[in-house]
């Protein structure tokens, strides 16, 4: 019905909300959508090209419409929103959540999020600030927090038939669960990938993000080479529509993936970039953790004192910060094995009993893993075998159970070899045996032909 009587030739009877000259083409265009994609089939074309071209004023639905399909704020069109308070003033609100998201004021997104909760909204506003309290607690890195909010948004944008929003809470789901190192967040996150690739038009800054999620989990799972790729491809991506911090983050990727190859030059370049960028776009947090890496880096090159300075910056920073996931246990590790291959075995003792209380209580059970693998390699050093197995086998056992198939290959090999140091031959060929049978996997091949098909 609606859909037939904006089609038909305006007569100038019917009311319709005033809104500002020009603001329906400006927005569908900096959307880069067509009439139909505007009309998305509940109103016609036709009716859209008029409102365009000031011979009709719109229904306030078929507003809300234009709004949602341009993602727009409502008050965007509004001639006069101060005078119309009952149709802006929750549309205000949610935009101010927004807002806060693009400056990374995540902590005010928490305080104002919750208050508007219980406004008895429509749904679809009631989706947003899930949507942007999920977001704000992943960006914060509450993984357990932010899955309260983002499946019931996804859920309800997917009722709506709002597809680039379920897309986009998808995605950040799936980063929730990759910090919770739950298997599926791999799967997730493709899926993401999946139907973000399939949208018209294609919004290339979320596609980076997915992108540089799925390689941020690759990097976590010590697959170097998937997450190279990746990364170079959320590169591509990232670079079209000029996103800084989202190039800061793929640089900073890459940097980590090709440390972990022993690529230190090209590792020190992008980390060098990453800095670079954090800088411009002020963000502390990440600047942290990439004097981490750095200080890892430096580490593998043997610069000892230079990267427990860097570590050491680091620490000072994620506890001034308070970021405990992906901060302060891995952080406490490699201050503990920088100490470790400087012969301080008390100081590095300490580091890693602190680390892996850190990691215990946030519920990372890679940190706890990484810090069985160095305790191992420390009460080996010390001469205590029983001990250094004890280890070894809990990181072993961590690790299988994460489903981590590249850091649980190079954990057998790391205690195969200290095995074969220690002169049981029967024992090393077992670990041996174990990290060759770890082999890539059909799924490797899958995801890399995923990329390709961008």
């Amino acid at each position: 019905m609606l859909s037939a009587m904006l089609g038909r030739k305006y007569r100038g009877r019917r009311k319709g909300v005033a809104i500002r000259e020009g603001s329906v083409r400006q927005a569908r265009i900096e959307a880069k959508l067509s009439l139909a994609q505007v009309a998305a089939g509940e109103v016609s074309r036709t009716a859209v090209h008029h409102i365009e071209n000031d011979r009709v004023k719109p229904s306030l639905e078929t507003l809300r419409l234009i709004a949602r399909q341009t993602r727009k704020p409502i008050e965007f069109f509004l001639l006069a929103p101060d005078d119309q308070p009952g149709l802006s003033e929750p549309h205000q609100e949610i935009v101010q959540l927004e807002r806060l998201i693009a400056a990374r004021d995540f902590q005010a997104v928490l305080m104002l999020g919750p208050t508007l909760l219980n406004r008895g909204w429509s749904d679809e506003a009631m989706a947003m600030v899930h949507f942007y309290l999920g977001q704000a607690h992943c960006r914060l890195v509450q993984p357990h927090e932010a899955l309260v909010h983002l499946p019931p948004a996804r859920a309800q944008f997917e009722q709506l038939g709002l597809e680039w929003l379920a897309v986009d809470a998808l995605d950040w789901e799936a980063s929730a669960r990759g910090l919770l190192e739950e298997p599926q967040a791999v799967a997730l996150a493709n899926k993401a990938l999946e139907r973000c690739r399939k949208l018209e038009p294609r919004p290339q800054q979320i596609e980076a993000r997915i992108l540089g999620h799925l390689a941020g989990m690759y990097v976590v799972a010590h697959a170097w080479t998937l997450a190279i790729i990746y990364y170079e491809a959320a590169v591509a991506e990232a670079s079209v529509v000029k996103d800084l911090l989202q190039l800061a983050k793929m640089h900073h990727g890459l940097g980590m993936a090709y440390q972990q190859m022993r690529q230190s030059t090209r590792a020190r370049r992008h980390f060098d970039n990453a800095l670079r960028l954090y800088s411009m776009e002020s963000d502390q947090s990440s600047m942290h953790r990439v004097e981490n890496d750095l200080g890892l880096l430096l580490m593998q090159q043997g610069h000892l004192d230079s990267a427990e300075q860097h570590l050491m910056r680091a620490l000072a920073g994620v506890e001034e910060l308070n970021i405990d996931r992906r901060g302060r246990g891995f952080v406490l590790a490699n201050l503990g094995e920088v100490n470790f291959r400087k012969g301080n075995l008390d100081l590095a003792h300490t580091y890693l009993e602190q680390a892996e209380a850190a990691g215990a209580a946030a519920g990372e059970r890679i940190v706890v893993s990484l810090v069985h693998g160095l305790r191992g390699r420390l009460e080996e050093t010390l001469g205590d075998i029983r001990a250094a197995d004890h280890h070894f086998a809990r990181a072993i056992e961590i690790l299988d159970e994460l489903e981590m198939p590249e850091r649980l290959r190079d954990c057998h090999m790391e205690y195969a070899q200290i095995l074969d140091d220690r002169g049981d031959v029967y024992a090393s060929a077992r670990h041996w045996r174990a990290a060759a049978q770890i082999g890539k996997t059909g799924e490797a091949s899958a995801l890399l032909a995923n990329v390709r098909n961008a």
